[in-house]
Formats: C-alpha cells, sequence, structure tokens
C-alpha cells in the first residue's frame, strides 16, 4: 500500500503563491510586498505562519528584509532597476521653468484647518516639539539679553554656528562655526548657494522628478534646468549627467541628497563620491539639499556629499539644510556650508533680508544643546517608518490594479504611479471637492510630465486622517476607472 504524498505546510503554500505573484510581475523589483499582519488577516493564518513564509522567500533569495520597513522584492542582477520616466539623450536640453504657481497654491493650503495635508511635504503640527520649543523660548525671553533689540548679522548666532558644525562633524563633514552661514530655512540657503555660482541664463542640473521648490528657485534665478532622469534608489543617472556636462556649460547640479523628495532615492556612498568626481571632471559645483537626512526610517544617518568634498579632487559642495521637516517650519532656521564662497555668501545673505531672527536662533541653538533634537528624531522616525509603510500596504491593496509607488527608507513622502489612463491634474480637482489635497506629478518637472504620478504626505496621524484620506483616493479612482470602460 503506498503511503499518500507530504502535503505542503501552510507556510510553503503562502511562500509559493507569493513568490508566483512576484513571477507574475505583481510585485516587481524594489516592491515593497504586503505586510506581516495584513498577510496573516488576508490569508487566514497565523503571524507565525506569515514569518516563517517570509523566511523561506528570504532565504531564496526572493525578498529583503529592511529593518522598520518590511519585506521588498529583491533586485536580481540581470534585471538592473528601472529608470523613472525621464528625457532621452537627444531630448536633453536647458530650459526656463514656468508654471509653477500651482506650487504656492499647496503652501497657502497648508493654512487651511479644513483641508487634509497630502499634497505639501510638512508634517502634522502633532510631529513637531512646539511645547518644548515653547519653554525653551519663554525661559530666554525672561533673560535681559533676549535678542529682540538687535540683528544678529551673518553669518549668525556664533554658538549656534558651533552647534551646527558640531552636528555636522557627526554627519562625517569636516566644516568648523567659520563655514557656517545661518539663512531663513533651507530654501534661502538654496537661493544663495545658487547665486554664489551661477548667472541668470545659466545652465543647471535637476533631478528628474524633482521637489518642486527648486524648480521655483530656479524660475525666480532665471536659470535654465536640464533635467536628468533619476534612479528609484541610487538617483541621477551619471550617463545623462555626463552626456549633460558635455554639451553645455553647466555651472551646477542640484540634488536633494538622501531620500530625495519625492522619489526617495539615496545613492550610497560609492555612487556619491561617482558623480562628485564626474562633477569635478567638469568642474561644476554640487549644490546638496539634505534636508531629510535625519529621517532615516533605520537611524542610521546617510553620509552627506559633503563629506566627500574635504580634498581639491574630490568636488566641490555646497551644503544646505535646516530644521523644518524635523523641529519646526515655523522658527525659518536654516543653514548653508559654503566652502570657499563663504564671504560671497555672506554678503548675499546681508544684501536680502540683513539677518536671521536672533531669538529663533537662540531656542535652536537651546534645542541642540541640551539633546532636544536628538530625543526627537528617534522618536519621529518611528511615526513616519510605520506611517509610510502602512500606507503603502493600503494603496498597494486599493488602489488600481497597475498603481506602483516608491519604498522611501526615510523621510515621509510617497511617489505613487498610477497606470497611464489616468490623469492625476483631475484627481486633484476631484479630491479638493472632498478636503483632501494632493500634489499632481506635472508640479515635479519643469515640462510636465508625470502626468500619471502624484505625491503624497506621510507624516500624519495614520488613523483619523491618513486612512480615510487614502480611502476616498482609492474610491475616486475606481469610480473613474469603472466610468471609462
Amino acid at each position: 500500500m503506498s503511503k499518500a504524498p507530504l502535503q505542503p505546510h501552510r507556510y510553503e503554500q503562502l511562500a509559493k503563491q507569493l513568490a508566483g505573484q512576484i513571477q507574475a510581475g505583481r510585485y516587481r523589483p524594489g516592491d515593497k510586498i504586503p505586510g506581516t499582519r495584513l498577510l496573516a488577516e488576508t490569508h487566514g493564518v497565523s503571524i507565525n505562519t506569515v514569518l516563517q513564509a517570509q523566511k523561506l522567500l528570504e532565504n531564496q533569495g526572493l525578498i529583503e528584509a529592511v529593518p522598520r520597513s518590511g519585506f521588498f522584492v529583491k533586485w536580481r542582477a540581470e534585471e538592473p532597476a528601472p529608470l523613472v520616466k525621464g528625457p532621452t539623450k537627444s531630448q536633453l536640453k536647458p530650459i526656463l521653468v514656468e508654471h509653477q504657481r500651482l506650487a504656492l497654491d499647496l503652501i497657502q493650503a497648508t493654512g487651511s484647518k479644513t483641508l487634509v495635508q497630502l499634497g505639501a511635504a510638512l508634517p502634522h503640527e502633532s510631529y513637531f516639539p512646539g511645547q518644548e520649543l515653547q519653554r525653551i523660548a519663554a525661559r530666554i525671553s525672561r533673560n535681559q539679553d533676549t535678542g529682540f533689540m538687535r540683528y544678529e548679522v551673518p553669518p549668525g548666532l556664533p554658538s549656534l554656528c558651533e552647534s551646527l558644525a558640531l552636528r555636522m562633524l557627526g554627519y562625517g563633514c569636516d566644516v568648523s562655526a567659520a563655514d557656517i552661514l545661518i539663512t531663513n530655512g533651507c530654501h534661502e540657503a538654496l537661493i544663495i548657494a545658487l547665486k554664489c555660482v551661477a548667472d541668470p541664463g545659466d545652465v543647471v542640473l535637476l533631478e528628474s522628478p524633482t521637489y518642486y521648490g527648486l524648480l521655483q528657485v530656479v524660475d525666480t534665478l532665471g536659470l535654465r534646468a536640464v533635467e536628468i532622469p533619476c534612479h528609484p534608489e541610487s538617483g541621477m543617472d551619471l550617463g545623462r549627467v555626463k552626456d549633460a556636462c558635455q554639451q553645455w556649460n553647466v555651472k551646477a547640479c542640484i540634488v536633494v541628497s538622501n531620500f530625495s523628495n519625492p522619489l526617495g532615492s539615496c545613492p550610497d556612498k560609492a555612487q556619491k563620491q561617482s558623480l562628485l568626481s564626474l562633477l569635478n571632471d567638469f568642474n561644476v559645483p554640487l549644490v546638496e539639499d539634505d534636508i531629510y537626512g535625519d529621517l532615516a526610517f533605520d537611524g542610521h544617518r546617510p553620509t552627506p556629499y559633503k563629506h566627500f568634498a574635504t580634498a581639491d579632487t574630490d568636488g566641490e559642495v555646497l551644503y544646505c539644510s535646516s530644521f523644518s521637516k524635523s523641529v519646526s517650519p515655523g522658527l525659518r532656521v536654516g543653514w548653508l556650508s559654503p566652502g570657499r564662497y563663504a564671504e560671497k555668501a555672506a554678503y548675499l545673505k546681508f544684501t536680502q533680508n540683513i539677518a536671521s531672527a536672533t531669538l529663533n536662533q537662540q531656542v535652536l541653538d537651546e534645542y541642540l544643546r541640551t539633546g532636544g533634537m536628538d530625543r526627537h528624531v528617534r522618536k519621529i522616525r518611528h511615526h513616519y517608518a510605520t506611517s509610510v509603510s502602512q500606507s503603502i500596504d493600503l494603496i498597494k491593496a486599493t488602489f488600481p490594479n497597475g498603481t506602483r509607488t516608491s519604498q522611501p527608507r526615510g523621510g515621509f513622502v510617497l511617489w505613487v504611479q498610477l497606470p497611464g489612463e489616468f490623469d492625476t491634474a483631475e484627481l486633484y480637482q476631484k479630491a479638493l471637492a472632498h478636503k483632501i489635497s494632493i500634489a499632481p506629478g506635472y508640479l515635479f518637472s519643469s515640462d510636465q510630465r508625470f502626468k500619471n504620478y502624484f505625491r503624497i504626505n506621510c507624516a500624519i496621524p495614520w488613523e483619523s486622517i491618513l486612512f480615510p484620506a487614502l480611502q476616498t483616493l482609492a474610491r475616486l479612482l475606481n469610480e473613474s476607472q469603472q466610468a471609462k470602460t
């Protein structure tokens, strides 16, 4: 009498089912697979069964674990990660940036108490240490030397410059207090940095897609932009950078260096060194916006480009950052480390607005010196990682088939790609009617190429705001799809 064949364990069945979905393309390289709890609920199995299935898939080389983010489909050596849609080599050309009015509308909408703010990349006020900052400000204000009666002329409050230089040393950047210029947020730092190296009509390189605030800066300064397609993990396509530098007299390259907005890319050390070396070959300075670097989900802060610019042969980096995404947007305190342009940068700061607010600088300085910043960042990293992961899972489960998302490992924004028949300008208007703001994709390019993409802000309380807002977006998209079929 023959024995009945052994039945596979339930975790093996689940692993086989997920492997089939990966091979069929439902989950593509770089995609996050559904979370442990969601898989357990969807398939009616225990958490332990899901964990065993995940381990089996990991051993088979199909998925990899990312701390605090979940499991992602691995890139295969024979199948490199695709570039985000961008111009072909023959289409690379400098163009003036225009039509950024909607970007201002999105920022102005952040003051609305009736809109759900998925459009602007600004955390919900509950994620800022407002009470602690108020206590510091009140204590400083009770002192005789409050700073109300004087300008803190450039480069800024000396003790804050020292605190920031110390912080940057912790990032691996060889800077001193004399290398720091205090600015009104990162936006002003970027403007001053570009004024140091470029004049109206000059050509600069931008990531594609890029943060629309950078497009506004380029527009305001009368510069011409060449957009370089970006890899979803490693950033700028170096081949296209070289092509652009060979064709044009490029004056600067601008990057959001760590967890870029909106794509979430974060080049590793080797990739950063390669870009800097290439730019150095053409004597092109790098303007680095490192505003999201502290928000790594796993707690390991990525190395800035500035770290690699300690010798003349390593290229030139003008480093920009601020506290607007981590501590307080309202204090408007940012900084610039301009390298050899320190004197010119200080003069430009003075001619633009004389100085940044003294009391605000004093508050941030004390907050840094007492360890408040580090304690706060450790807490919000976890919130952002959880919120981003939950949003990805919900989008995969409820949005139309073919929807894809970025897979950021830090920051708090998601870049969402809808199937090609969708126009997110239309979704923007429909969402507004339901009191929800999103950032449609055409904002993130000078030629409005990302029409079926949009960006959402995940730094919002999940249960009460973000979850129902994403459900509403899913319903609007599915209704639109049904109406077209």
